[in-house]
């Protein structure tokens, strides 16, 4: 299963990487975070991870107010480490707050879990998390496929999430949280 898995992976990574790589384009610098800035702030993070950032612009933002950060994402060169968010080869622990806007719904199903585990690896003990996840298919497509190949409901994420921490504000735009 794992070169069938891997070999999903390298197709997904493809569609995105056509995409960042199409002349003009801009897919990949839409700011989903751009409400949560005062969520974080009031965390008062040292350093934050944002999983899937496109092209950086949460963690650039981040940045001109003060707060450390690294964006990773396995297909924008603007991300500081190009890997897929199961695998971001950073140290256990290092983070304060974990974001991810409209990125995990890009993820196949399958790596849902490692994804989440991979997070609460690199979150410090007790650590924040915000996410903003779609629940509908992208409107979007490549190779005459969506982008959203985990398209669940809002309950199924909070379920999965729930595995690694404790969702505390299911009343907002964004799901948030703290990491067990």
């Amino acid at each position: 299963m794992t070169i069938a898995l891997n070999t999903q992976r390298a197709h997904e990574r493809n569609k995105y990487v056509e995409l960042a790589s199409r002349h003009g384009s801009t897919y990949g610098s839409t700011n989903h975070g751009q409400y949560a800035f005062p969520i974080v702030q009031r965390w008062k993070p040292r350093f934050v991870v944002d999983f899937g950032c496109g092209r950086n612009n949460f963690i650039n933002h981040l940045r001109q107010l003060g707060i450390d950060g690294l964006g990773i994402d396995f297909a924008f060169p603007e991300a500081d480490i190009a890997k897929p968010m199961h695998a971001t080869g950073l140290l256990d622990g290092v983070a304060d707050v974990m974001t991810s806007f409209d990125a995990m719904e890009h993820l196949l199903i399958q790596d849902v879990i490692p994804v989440l585990n991979e997070m609460q690896r690199v979150a410090r003990p007790k650590a924040w998390f915000c996410f903003s996840i779609s629940t509908r298919p992208s409107r979007i497509t490549v190779q005459g496929e969506n982008l959203h190949p985990t398209v669940r409901p809002k309950s199924w994420w909070i379920e999965q999430i729930s595995r690694v921490g404790v969702v505390d504000n299911l009343n907002s735009q964004y799901i948030t949280g703290r990491f067990a």
